[in-house]
């Protein structure tokens, strides 16, 4: 049995929602919580989870889908005072018909640990346009749109955001 710590950041509306009830019936896992902030616009737990490792990568991918931030470490979570700043931004990325067919949408999450949320989308063989959410920390957004730009894919804001 693993035992794995984890700083887990989570929006308004997840918290209306049984977590670690969650954790605990829809994944055999035994949760400690060792820290916890929750409010009505938000929350933080550091936790120890405990169960089979697949059992646990599978609550993480569930919570990560639903908006969480989760952050994976060792026992020295436990030492954390506040919770990391998570924040989004919208982006527009113009897609050149290289890279149309390319993943980037996993390598953006596997990479760089960001949510990915697209909004609005026109892709076809030749070119995409794509409106879309990134939530995570700043440095992941940021490296996140670093990586993109690397690729040759043209990224601008929208709705008000700016991307230098």
């Amino acid at each position: 049995m693993a035992q794995r710590f984890f700083s887990f950041t989570f929006p308004e509306d997840l918290v209306q929602e049984p977590i670690i009830y969650s954790l605990v019936r829809r994944y055999g896992l035994d949760p400690i919580v060792f820290k916890a902030l929750v409010t009505s616009s938000g929350g933080w737990l550091v936790v120890q989870l405990a169960g089979e490792d697949q059992n646990i990568d599978r609550a993480i991918i569930d919570l990560r889908c639903r908006g969480a931030h989760v952050v994976e470490g060792d026992d020295k979570l436990l030492e954390l005072v506040e919770p990391s700043t998570v924040s989004s931004v919208k982006v527009q990325l113009r897609l050149p018909q290289d890279k149309v067919i390319d993943p980037i949408y996993s390598a953006m999450i596997i990479n760089h640990d960001v949510v990915i949320n697209i909004r609005q989308a026109k892709i076809d063989r030749d070119q995409g346009t794509v409106n879309i959410e990134i939530s995570g920390t700043l440095k992941a957004i940021d490296n996140a749109i670093e990586s993109l730009k690397k690729e040759g894919i043209v990224v601008g804001p929208i709705e008000g955001n700016v991307i230098e």
